[in-house]
């Protein structure tokens, strides 16, 4: 290779990494969240990018494949409340998804329960998706949700 074909390759590469990342950034662009992870301006992401904390509306028509995520002081109906993943093994043992997810999700919506107002009963819901490995295993990512109400400014 001459010096001139090696410095034409290696721009080549580098504007295609550099273009390659610009797509990601475009197709999932980075919330701007204040110092305590909570999002600043409204944005509608997938569902399963929620991060634990995110106050949110499912988009209709979506399937529930995308939120509107909001701050939690605005009009939204749904609360990330916990997060995980389990194994093909821990779901069997478990007796299957539902009951694997639910008792994942157990203590920390009975947490929940304790810091919403007297006379408010919130439900428990499950946003789920399956993910491969690296080295191939199947992945079952889960986040815990209840439903939700603003919560007032301080």
């Amino acid at each position: 290779m001459t010096a001139i074909t090696r410095a034409t390759t290696a721009l080549f590469v580098a504007t295609a990494m550099l273009a390659t990342l610009a797509g990601c950034s475009l197709l999932y662009p980075e919330l701007a969240r204040d110092d305590n992870g909570q999002v600043l301006e409204p944005a509608v992401i997938g569902s399963t990018e929620l991060l634990v904390g995110d106050c949110f509306s499912f988009v209709d028509d979506s399937n529930l494949s995308e939120a509107e995520v909001t701050p939690c002081v605005t009009d939204h109906s749904h609360i990330v409340i916990g997060k995980g993943e389990l194994t093909k093994p821990e779901i069997t043992e478990a007796g299957g998804l539902q009951s694997a997810v639910s008792s994942s999700c157990s203590e920390t919506f009975s947490a929940f329960k304790e810091t919403v107002a007297d006379g408010v009963r919130p439900d428990q819901e499950f946003i789920i998706s399956e993910r491969s490995t690296d080295d191939g295993a199947l992945m079952t990512d889960y986040a815990c949700i209840a439903t939700d109400a603003p919560t007032p400014e301080a």
